[in-house]
């Protein structure tokens, strides 16, 4: 059963239990697990962010006391550009802004019944999409190979071809790694330097800048890549908790 983390972030701690209510019952319809966790200010979500802390859905009101809704979404979006951030409040006049930072939902507290768990419902869908099997196809004048992409364990260049090695067999490409990238399930994969990815899945831990993976292999990370690399595994590994 797939699980999520949601962050609800509201001063009313009577919008909180409701926001909280409604996306444990949704999830509970989609045969989903939900925790929610209430912030009744801004700026102590932001310290539990500073400390690696991720969610995978925000839900925030506006207008609070101190840091509001709308900086401490730009501050989420910066980090986590992928993440679900709907905005639950008592005023239109914000909904421009809420669409300049890709906001999935704007949705007004007096219709918070109706509107919430459709969001929810069609969030869960498009997640479904994404997490559908994916496969990667090298596709030549001379020949048609396909594999799945969680069977690579990591993708390394070597003069002009990019090289991956999977659980079966390698295979070349003549691709560049940035163009390869695009292709690959979001959120599975990290440059660890500038000529080799690495599957997420894989990674057992890392010791200064040595990635271990689960086959006993050792790669180094450089040093420019090394912050985004721990940030990219804590992130997933999170989400598997």
């Amino acid at each position: 059963m797939q699980k999520y983390r949601a962050a609800v972030v509201d001063d009313s701690q009577e919008y909180r239990k409701k926001v909280t209510e409604v996306l444990q019952s949704v999830a509970e319809r989609c045969d989903r697990v939900m925790e929610c966790i209430e912030f009744s200010r801004a700026e102590t979500l932001v310290y539990h962010l500073q400390a690696g802390t991720y969610f995978d859905i925000y839900v925030l009101d506006i207008e609070m006391p101190g840091m509001d809704g709308m900086e401490l979404a730009h501050g989420i979006r910066e980090k986590y550009p992928e993440v679900c951030i709907i905005f639950v409040t008592s005023y239109s006049r914000f909904a421009l802004e809420s669409y300049e930072i890709d906001a999935y939902q704007y949705i007004l507290k007096d219709k918070l019944a109706l509107r919430l768990p459709k969001a929810m419902e069609k969030y869960f869908r498009r997640t479904d999409m994404e997490t559908e099997e994916a496969f990667y196809t090298i596709s030549t004048s001379s020949r048609l190979e396909r594999f799945r992409c969680k069977d690579i364990l990591w993708i390394y260049k070597s003069e002009k071809n990019a090289v991956f090695v999977t659980k079966e067999k390698i295979y070349k490409q003549r691709i560049s790694l940035s163009d390869i990238y695009k292709m690959l399930p979001e959120g599975d994969f990290v440059f660890i330097e500038r000529g080799i990815i690495v599957n997420i899945p894989y990674v057992n831990g890392v010791d200064g800048n040595e990635i271990t993976l689960s086959g006993g292999e050792i790669l180094n990370a450089s040093r420019s890549y090394l912050k985004k690399v721990r940030e990219e595994i804590t992130r997933y590994w999170s989400r598997q908790i």
